[in-house]
This record gives C-alpha cells, structure tokens and sequence, in this order.
C-alpha cells in the first residue's frame, strides 16, 4: 500500500462515518462513495467532502451563514493571500516555534486542520511519512497541492472538508496541527465539535500523539487598538481569545501540557490526548 492509499483508507463520511471507496487517490476526477449511496465528487484530484449543509441549499443558521461567506472570500482572496507581507513575516517567526511545540519525526503521519494556501505545508510534508491537509477553500487547496514538488506531492492528500464535521478516522493520526484557524470558526458549539474531532483523529498519548494549535490572542497590546469579535473585510469572522480561555477550551479536549504569547498576535498550545476525546 502506498502512503496517498493509506491516507486514503483513513477518510470517512462526514455525515455517517461511513467508509469510503471508488477512487484510487491518484486521478484527477472520480467519486467517492459510501455503501448506503451517498457520493462525492472529486476534482483536480481533491475530494469534497463538506457536510450537506455546507455543499448546497439554504443556509438556515449562523453557523453555515459565516461558514460559506468564508468559503466564498477565501476563494476570492486566494491569489493576494499569499502576497502579503506581513503574513511572510509573521511564518518566518511562527514556524520554528511550531516544529518546537510539534516535533515532526519521518514515521508519523499528519493531519493538518485548515491547511489554507499552504504556507506550511511543505514544512510538514517534509518531515513526515504521510500528511493529511484540510481545508474548506477550494480554491485555496488547489494552490496548496500546485506547490509541492512531486516527491512531497505523493505523500499528501488535500480534502475539501469541514474540520467541525472532520471526515477522517478516529486515533489515526501521531501529529495534529491547525494553525491559524480556530479563531475563524464562527459558533461555540462548532469550535467545541472541531477540537472534539482534532483530537478524535489524534491517537493517545502513550501512542506518542500529540496536538497544536494556534488562535488569535486577546490582549494588549492588540486589546488597544482592535476588536475581540467581528468580520475581517470580506466577510470572515473571528474572535480572539485570552490565553486562559483558550487552554480551558482545548483542555476539554486534550491534555495542555504548553503555550506560549511569543507571536504576540497568536497564542501556540499543545498538549496530547490522555482521554478520548
């Protein structure tokens, strides 16, 4: 078995669970399919597997509302997103730190929740056996696959999904990481299900698992001069969070064992699942 059919076998259905089969991982168009009839499609070699909610119909509750409206900027931001300096800057610093708070071996498979463009992708990919990158941006994820060489290529499986319905094993992964996303999911109760699904993907401590993730920090001196929650232009939201509400929320999940205010605008907290989560 090949690592991408191996990342393959781990992908489920959003909506069941299910398992799924019907693509060989390696062609550029095909369907996945469930027993029970359920499909998705997948293009340019990435599977969409968002929920029903989120892949058509009405958009009946805040959540799905903020969910596509971020969607939709992504996909329209996608080619300044990586133009921004700042942003370059800011991975520059961010990067170090995060290999520290995630130590990366060649046997560990990844999961990476909110892969966006790509900016540390290859960082991942080049450190691991196999690397599973989500991401809710379509366009964003076509970006991200465009930059890696074939070499890394092969060892990596972008997946259009949604990481509060993350379709994706249980105690599968020895390394889950999402940076720079937390703070964009719109509602409570989905932040709740997105670290309660990170931290089902990860395998157990005594497994050698272990989790990161990174948020907007709340504080000064960002408390000065800016909002804790709003809407970035385009219509993406996000909130900031203290550094002891955010350990709270991920220590429902997962066991904190570290974080850090170095980035300043970010908090970085890891830590390693002791419960199931």
């Amino acid at each position: 078995m090949t690592i991408r059919e191996e990342l393959l076998s781990l992908l489920i259905c959003p909506e069941t669970g299910a398992a799924l089969s019907g693509w060989d991982g390696v062609s550029a168009q095909g369907t996945l399919k469930t027993d029970d009839g359920r499909s998705y499609p997948v293009t340019d070699g990435i599977p969409n597997l968002l929920p029903d909610a989120l892949r058509g119909g009405p958009a009946d509750d805040t959540e799905v509302a903020e969910k596509r409206s971020e969607m939709e900027a992504r996909d329209a931001q996608v080619k300044s997103y990586d133009q921004m300096l700042g942003l370059k800057l800011f991975t520059y610093y961010e990067v170090p730190l995060t290999l520290k708070a995630l130590p990366l071996e060649s046997s560990h498979l990844m999961l990476e929740g909110g892969c966006g463009t790509g900016r540390m992708t290859r960082t991942f990919a080049e450190r691991v056996r196999g690397l599973l990158c989500v991401d809710f941006s379509r366009e964003s994820l076509r970006v991200a696959k465009a930059k890696l060489p074939t070499a890394l290529a092969e060892k990596v499986l972008f997946i259009q999904a949604d990481l509060s319905r993350l379709p994706a094993r249980s105690e599968v992964f020895d390394r889950v990481g999402s940076f720079g996303v937390y703070e964009h999911i719109p509602t409570p109760e989905a932040r709740a299900g997105a670290l309660k699904h990170l931290a089902r993907a990860c395998k157990m401590g005594e497994q050698g698992g272990r989790l990161a993730l990174s948020a907007y920090r709340w504080g000064p001196p960002i408390s000065w001069m800016s909002q804790q929650e709003g809407h970035h232009p385009g219509g993406i939201y996000f909130i900031r969070f203290t550094q002891a509400e955010l350990k709270a929320q991920c220590g429902s999940h997962f066991t904190v064992q570290g974080a850090t205010e170095a980035l300043l605008y970010y908090h970085l907290i890891w830590g390693q699942k002791q419960h199931h989560g």
